[in-house]
C-alpha cells in the first residue's frame, strides 16, 4: 500500500508503506511511523529515531521536520483505528468478533468463549492468540494500531472468530472504534479505575459505548443495574438482547447448582431449552455467572445449547483465574487476579462455597493493593478480605512509584481487628508464611496479581510470579514433612 492510498489524499506521494507503528522502538524498515501526542510521551519527538530505524513515511498531528514524506492529520489520534483497519484490510469484517466488558470476569468469559469454539482466538489481559498458545499482551485492550494488526494476524492464522476483552479505557479512548463487533457482553460494574473516570456514572457510560453500535446481539448481567440499563437501550435499538442472572426475568438462569470439590455442576434454563452442565476447575457463584455469560454469547452466535453446555466439561480456566498451584498438593492453593473490593469479595465467597461447614477447614487469603491507583479502594479491599477469610495476610501488590508501607497503612484502615492481620510488605514472604500456616484441609487464595509474571517496584518490573512462589512454597512444605 502507498502513503497516498493509506491516507486517501492525492497530494501525497506514492511512497510504499509495508507496516504501521506508533512506537519508534518497534519501527521496521518500510513502516509508516504514526506520531501522536500522548499522556506520558509526545510521539512527534521520536520522529528522528523512527526514520533512523527505516520508516519511509510519517503520519503526524502537526508539521515535523523529517527526511521522509510527512502527512499531517490534525485528527490523527482519532483516526488511527481507521487507518490501521484500512491498511490491514478491515480484518474484523471477516471475523466473528465478541467483545466482553465489565469490571470483573472479562478474562474468564472471553477466554472461555475462545476455548469453547474450534477456530476461535482470544485477545485480552493474559495474552492474545489461540487459547493453547497465547502470546504476551501489554494491555487488556491494546492501542488501535496493534488491535488491527493482531486481528489481521489471527485471521491469517486461520481464526474465524475472536473473543476480545474490552476495557473502559479502550472504549473511552476509541481503541476499538474500527472493530466490527458482532456480539457484546457485559459482566458487571463495581468500583475500579475511578482515578481515570472520576465517577461511577462516567465509568458506566464508558462501558456502555461497546453496545452503542450495530450488533447482532447484546448479552448482559441482568442482576446488575448497569446491565439492566444496557439491555433496555439495546432492546430499544432493535438489537437481539439476552439477560443472564438470578432475576425472575432473566433469559438465561440456572438451578440445581452443586459446589463440588472439583468445580460446578447444575442445569441451565434458556430461551433455547434446558441443559445440564459440569464445569471442573470453576469455583463459586461468580464463576457460574461467567459461565452463564459464555453460554449466552455462544447461543446468540448460533451454537446449539447442547454443544455450548457440553463444552464446559473441557474448558480450561484462564491463567491466574482461580488457578490451582498444584492440584495434587495440600493445602489447595488458588491464584486469582481479584484486585478490586468486589472481585476479592466474590472470589472469597466463591471459594467458601466449596468448603464444608466445619471449623476444621479455613480460608486463608494473601492480598495487596496497587500503587499509583485509586487509594479509595484500599480500605474496602481490607474489609472484603476480613469479612471473607478466616486468616488474612496483607502484603504488597505492584507498589509502582509509591512507598509500599504507605499502601499497607491505607489498607490497614479498613480492618476492624487489625491485630489479627499478618502484615508483610515482602510478597514472597507473605505467600510462604500463609502456605506454611495453613492446614492440609485449608484453602489458600492468593489474590491480586493472577497471571502477572512481574512485580512493579519503583517503576521497574522485576520477575515475580504468584504461581511460581506458591509452587516453591508447597515444595518446601513437602520437604519439611508438612502439608503439600
Amino acid at each position: 500500500m502507498t502513503l497516498r492510498e493509506l491516507v486517501g489524499r492525492a497530494d501525497l506521494p506514492d511512497v510504499s508503506v509495508s507496516g504501521l507503528s506508533g512506537d519508534s522502538r518497534q519501527v521496521q524498515p518500510g513502516d509508516a511511523f504514526v506520531a501522536c501526542a500522548g499522556q506520558a510521551f509526545d510521539g512527534h519527538a521520536f520522529v528522528p529515531e523512527a526514520v533512523r530505524r527505516g520508516a519511509t513515511a510519517v503520519l503526524s498531528e502537526r508539521a515535523v521536520k523529517a527526511t521522509v514524506p510527512v502527512a499531517v492529520l490534525p485528527d490523527l489520534a482519532h483516526r488511527r483505528g481507521e487507518l490501521a483497519a484500512r491498511f490491514h484490510g478491515s480484518p474484523s469484517e471477516r471475523l466473528t468478533v465478541v467483545g466482553v466488558t465489565g469490571t470483573n470476569g472479562k478474562t474468564t468469559v472471553a477466554h472461555s468463549l475462545a476455548a469453547a469454539m474450534p477456530r476461535a482466538a482470544f485477545a485480552g489481559t493474559v495474552g492474545w492468540g489461540f487459547p493453547k498458545a497465547l502470546r504476551p499482551a501489554a494491555l487488556t485492550t491494546e492501542d488501535p494500531i496493534t488491535v488491527q494488526a493482531r486481528l489481521r494476524t489471527l485471521l491469517d492464522a486461520g481464526a474465524d472468530s475472536v473473543a476480545m476483552e474490552v476495557s473502559s479505557h479502550a472504549l473511552e479512548q476509541g481503541r476499538v472504534q474500527e472493530v466490527a463487533f458482532d456480539v457484546a457482553v457485559f459482566t458487571n460494574l463495581s468500583r475500579d479505575h475511578l482515578d481515570y473516570h472520576g465517577s461511577m456514572e462516567r465509568y458506566a457510560d464508558a462501558k456502555k459505548k461497546l453496545f452503542q453500535r450495530d450488533l447482532r446481539a447484546a448479552v448482559a448481567n441482568i442482576d446488575d443495574a448497569t446491565g439492566r440499563s444496557i439491555l433496555a437501550e439495546t432492546n430499544a435499538a432493535g438489537i437481539d438482547s439476552f439477560g443472564f442472572g438470578a432475576a425472575a426475568d432473566a433469559d438465561v438462569s440456572w438451578s440445581n447448582v452443586r459446589y463440588e470439590a472439583q468445580g460446578l455442576t447444575g442445569t441451565w434454563h434458556t430461551p433455547w431449552g434446558k441443559a445440564s452442565f459440569k464445569a471442573p476447575g470453576f469455583f463459586g457463584e461468580f464463576s457460574l455467572r461467567n459461565l452463564a455469560a459464555t453460554l449466552t454469547a455462544e447461543c446468540a452466535l448460533g451454537v446449539s445449547l447442547d454443544d455450548a453446555a457440553a463444552s464446559m466439561l473441557h474448558l480450561p480456566p484462564p491463567p491466574g483465574r482461580m488457578q490451582a498451584a498444584d492440584e495434587a498438593a495440600t493445602p489447595l492453593v488458588l491464584i486469582d487476579y481479584a484486585h478490586t473490593p468486589d472481585a476479592l469479595k466474590a472470589a472469597l465467597a466463591a471459594v467458601r462455597q466449596h468448603l464444608p461447614g466445619t471449623s476444621r477447614r479455613r480460608l486463608v487469603t494473601v492480598f495487596g493493593c496497587g500503587g499509583d491507583r485509586d487509594r479509595g479502594k484500599r480500605a474496602a479491599m481490607a474489609q472484603a478480605a476480613e469479612a471473607g477469610a478466616d486468616a488474612v495476610f496483607l502484603t504488597s501488590d505492584n507498589p509502582r512509584g509509591e512507598d509500599p508501607e504507605r499502601i499497607l497503612d491505607d489498607a490497614m484502615q479498613g480492618f476492624r481487628e487489625p491485630d489479627r492481620v499478618r502484615r508483610m510488605a515482602d510478597r514472597a514472604g507473605a505467600i510462604e508464611s500463609a502456605i506454611g500456616a495453613a492446614r492440609a484441609t485449608d484453602i489458600v487464595l492468593i489474590a491480586g496479581k493472577g497471571h502477572e509474571t512481574y512485580q512493579e517496584i519503583d517503576g521497574v518490573r522485576r520477575p515475580f510470579s504468584d504461581l511460581d512462589q506458591a509452587r516453591a512454597a508447597l515444595t518446601r512444605a513437602r520437604a519439611r514433612g508438612g502439608s503439600a
